[in-house]
């Protein structure tokens, strides 16, 4: 059974044992070269030994086919949005766009309705003026950004085999596993309420009754709480939407299978994916830079409470997002789809099955 993004059913499979090399000239059962015997010692008479050849693995795409260092999937990640950019960047744009595009005409639209609002509050209200559009953006952010992480993970399993696919190509293959992406998000999103009123609530509601000091230490220690079951959660998770996407599956087999993938590998996949997202923070943040020179020039000149002023600052932190997210999004993407590609290679030897599928059907190499 072969899935959509062309990976195999899960299952083990069946490694078979590279053949034996033999330097060039030198077939098995050669007979010893004929000669007057050489003497112990006597190294200038005895023949080099023959060199046999280090065996590379094969790489018709952005990484070699065996199991990845954390190098080949950093420099795999980058070489993804290089080889194929129409459909990495040029998708990721698209989606943003569809819920960027909205967000910033809700939001300058709520920024101009809560003046009413926030004006009977007094002065000091004037601060919370541009909070509106900027939960409107990050709800619209994380929309796409739950919808690309499933997109792109198809572009990067074909760049492994070497082949580009285009937007066309993928979202015909991709977009029967949109409903259930979105799902595995409104999960996550429902976990993560559920976490924090669990974790946090009690503590909060001591420092509601004015119980300080137990509220103070419950709230520290559920804040703590929260954070670890966070962290952990998010790593068991990190690798379902590769699964159901290249492997076709529902949300929930997609969790299981991520649990699965992850099993003794824990901290390997939270450092990768930690160090992933710094850098792509790290990016977001410089290339993010112009749009906020650009707003507090706006700020300065209007004033934090103008209305007007704000609504330019929402349209310029759409664009900053729109932009921003169309480089960082396939980054992210691309490491989450290589450690499922890794992580499987490890426990399942689908290198071997790639590079039976890459023979088969081969594409122009990089």
């Amino acid at each position: 059974m072969t899935a959509i993004g062309g990976f195999p059913a899960p299952g083990p499979q069946d490694r078979e044992p590279a053949p034996h090399q033999y330097p060039a000239g030198l077939p098995p059962n050669t007979p010893p070269p004929s000669g007057p015997p050489v003497q112990p010692g006597d190294y200038r008479r005895q023949a080099p030994m023959p060199q046999i050849p280090m065996l590379t693995a094969h790489k018709p795409g952005i990484v070699p086919l065996r199991p990845l260092q954390l190098g080949d999937i950093l420099e795999g990640a980058v070489q993804s949005v290089r080889f194929n950019p129409k459909s990495m960047v040029g998708l990721s744009a698209i989606v943003l766009a569809l819920f960027l595009v909205p967000s910033a005409a809700l939001g300058v639209g709520a920024t101009h309705l809560s003046v009413t609002t926030l004006s009977r509050f007094g002065p000091g209200a004037e601060a919370l003026l541009g909070y509106p559009a900027l939960l409107l953006q990050d709800l619209a952010t994380t929309f796409a950004t739950a919808i690309l992480s499933g997109l792109l993970v198809y572009v990067v399993g074909q760049a492994v085999l070497g082949r580009k696919p285009d937007i066309g190509a993928t979202w015909r293959a991709t977009r029967a596993r949109v409903v259930s992406l979105l799902a595995l998000m409104l999960l996550t999103g429902l976990f993560t309420l559920l976490a924090a009123a669990l974790l946090l609530g009690p503590g909060v509601a001591l420092l509601i009754n004015s119980n300080i000091v137990a509220g103070v230490i419950l709230t520290f220690l559920g804040v703590l709480g929260f954070i670890v079951v966070l962290v952990w959660a998010s790593t068991k998770i990190s690798l379902a939407a590769p699964a159901i996407v290249l492997e076709g599956h529902g949300v929930f087999a997609g969790l299981r299978r991520s649990f699965a993938l992850t099993k003794g590998a824990f901290w390997r996949v939270l450092g990768i994916t930690l160090l992933a997202g710094i850098l792509a923070y790290v990016t977001r943040v410089l290339l993010g830079m112009p749009f906020s020179i650009i707003g507090v020039i706006v700020v300065a000149l209007s004033g934090q409470g103008s209305v007007t002023g704000q609504m330019i600052i929402t349209f310029v932190s759409h664009l900053s997002g729109l932009v921003t997210g169309a480089i960082t999004t396939p980054f992210i993407a691309a490491v989450a789809g290589l450690l499922y590609i890794d992580r499987r290679m490890r426990l399942e030897a689908l290198d071997v099955v790639l590079l039976r599928a890459a023979q088969a059907n081969p594409a122009p190499r990089i």
